[in-house]
């Protein structure tokens, strides 16, 4: 069941007067019926699958688009056209925005919302209660759940203020959703639930729950962790997950908690960095590790704590790793007389073009090297600056909050750098041959 129809038409009593009808609901994706369940303020609640109508159809022009939580539109049938009112509307604007319809329709329609939003609130209380246990008969992951949990507590706020019981028997329900199916879903129907309205979780309850969320998921994916999921727990927890389980509880539950995250990344990091058998990649072959992945390793550690000594042995396996991208770098961007020599094909320059060969694949189809073969050479070296980068910031808590603008290595070249930029952006040999011949005199 999904959590919100189009609204197609509605049901044609065929009478000669007028009429309140029931919205005829369908599915983009098939061919079935569904009318809404509402409450007495028309808040939809649900939606029933209707096999046989037992009327016509009065077919709508315009489509709308009805939803569990939000408030049917009503149909209204009257000297043969169909009027669909907002059921918040008071008289005045039926008449405004549907001046076709007979003033007795109006009145009619009025003083029956009138008679049905006067039933008793302990009737609407008792029935809401009793759907709050229907629904967790069976509750299940999906959007559709959440939705008609929502609408229920807005029914019940819609009433006044819901007693006491009411108030705990729906918290106790989310709750019981939240145990059961927070670790399984998205973050984003987790929020959903914590945010409905009139029932919103704020504060150090959310947090709560949202940190155990991210401490199941993590025991249970590890460092394979998406990339979307440790973005989001960034924004939510700045500061990072082990100095949030430190805030919250006390020293013993920290170093309890936090010690079994650390464990569990730092075996994981490891088999991740040292592989066993011939046809894993070695931890120092550079070109196995793409930016994306080193990025989201990264995040990992951001999003756990930035600077948290825990995560000190974790950080410390990437050192090899580390080193051996700089002193790639220390071999290609240190000298500009070795790329003066070798990019104008000078003979001398065999020695280094087997560098790049040999770190960066460059194995040009023609002699002498096509400007294309210098600009891609040009765009991988970028990259592999980029990821030394994030090594580093991955060895060195200190700098896991510095822009990558702003770290730089003092073996580097960095106008020669620049100079390979500027010349791959321009796609342009003649920029970069420029500078080294400047830089000659």
């Amino acid at each position: 069941m999904d959590n919100s129809y189009e609204m197609i038409g509605c049901l044609d009593f065929e009478t000669n007067s007028y009429a309140i009808s029931v919205p005829v609901l369908r599915s983009n994706r098939s061919n079935y019926l569904y009318i809404p369940k509402t409450d007495h303020h028309f808040i939809v609640t649900d939606f029933y699958e209707v096999e046989e109508l037992g009327y016509k159809i009065h077919y709508i022009h315009e489509r709308r688009l009805v939803s569990i939580s939000q408030k049917t539109p009503v149909p209204i049938l009257d000297g043969g056209s169909v009027y669909i009112v907002d059921a918040d509307w008071t008289d005045a604007e039926i008449r405004g925005n549907c001046p076709g319809m007979d003033n007795e329709t109006v009145k009619a329609f009025v003083s029956l919302r009138a008679r049905i939003a006067a039933k008793s609130t302990k009737v609407v209380y008792d029935q809401i209660g009793n759907d709050i246990e229907d629904l967790l008969v069976d509750p299940v992951r999906s959007k559709y759940w959440i939705s008609r949990f929502s609408a229920l507590v807005r029914s019940a706020f819609e009433s006044g203020r819901p007693d006491s019981t009411l108030v705990e028997m729906m918290e106790a329900a989310r709750l019981t959703w939240m145990e059961k199916y927070a670790t399984k879903t998205s973050l984003k129907l987790v929020t959903d639930l914590m945010q409905v309205q009139n029932l919103t979780l704020q504060g150090a309850a959310a947090k709560k729950i949202l940190l155990r969320r991210f401490e199941g998921i993590l025991m249970t994916k590890g460092i394979n962790l998406p990339a979307t999921e440790l973005q989001a727990h960034r924004k939510l927890f700045p500061e990072g997950i082990l100095p949030a389980i430190r805030a919250e509880g006390d020293q013993y539950e920290y170093w309890r908690r936090g010690t079994a995250i650390c464990k569990m990344v730092n075996d994981q990091l490891y088999k991740l960095l040292n592989p066993s058998g011939s046809l894993n990649r070695p931890a120092t072959d550079t070109s196995k590790w793409s930016l994306s992945e080193l990025k989201r390793l990264l995040s990992i550690f951001e999003v756990l704590g930035g600077d948290d000594l825990l995560l000190d042995q974790a950080a410390g396996f990437f050192q090899p790793l580390f080193d051996t991208f700089l002193e790639n770098l220390d071999d290609v961007v240190g000298n500009r007389e070795d790329w003066r020599r070798v990019i104008h094909a000078n003979r001398s320059g065999w020695i280094f073009k087997d560098t790049l060969s040999r770190i960066f694949s460059f194995h040009p189809e023609r002699r002498p090297a096509s400007e294309e073969d210098w600009l891609k050479l040009f765009a991988k070296i970028d990259i592999h600056v980029r990821k030394t980068v994030i090594l580093q910031k991955i060895i060195s808590p200190h700098l896991r909050k510095v822009p990558e603008d702003d770290i730089a290595f003092d073996s580097l070249d960095y106008n020669l750098l620049h100079a390979m930029k500027l010349s791959e952006s321009k796609r342009d040999i003649l920029v970069f041959t420029s500078f080294l011949d400047r830089s000659a005199r």
